[in-house]
């Protein structure tokens, strides 16, 4: 992961909601919200997170759903029902959690493996071959 420098991370901040005033609350929120849906994190509770990767992936489903899936009455000023993603602009509807899950996402664009020493010919016509049909 790429760290901001300071001066990046400082402009972030004043143009972020609150006028740059640093609100714990949202990240409250958050964490409550993570110990209400997800059974791992609830305190005292029975189910234990015995594995990062599985914890880790119940944080991604539980923050996509609450993003796409989930409309807040905060964000009432940009219209019934809105969800986090419709006011970042990065979807124009309210998903269904059946939409979400069947979902395909595309591979991402492969790139050819790192090799010392000159490419051979089939690797060449490899990546001839796929650039022609992808590109």
């Amino acid at each position: 992961m790429r760290q901001n420098p300071p001066a990046r991370v400082e402009t972030l901040r004043r143009r972020s909601q609150g006028a740059g005033v640093i609100n714990t609350a949202y990240i409250e929120r958050l964490n409550a919200t993570f110990r209400e849906r997800l059974a791992s994190l609830t305190r005292r509770g029975r189910a234990l997170a015995r594995r990062t990767r599985m914890l880790q992936h119940g944080m991604y489903l539980i923050g996509t759903v609450y993003n796409f899936c989930t409309p807040h009455a905060s964000l009432a000023h940009f219209g019934d029902k809105t969800t986090p993603a419709m006011a970042a602009g990065i979807t124009d509807h309210c998903w269904t959690v059946q939409e979400l899950l069947s979902y395909q996402v595309p591979p991402p664009c492969w790139t050819p493996p790192t090799q010392r020493g000159r490419p051979s010919h089939a690797l060449k016509r490899l990546i001839e071959r796929w650039y022609r049909n992808h590109g």
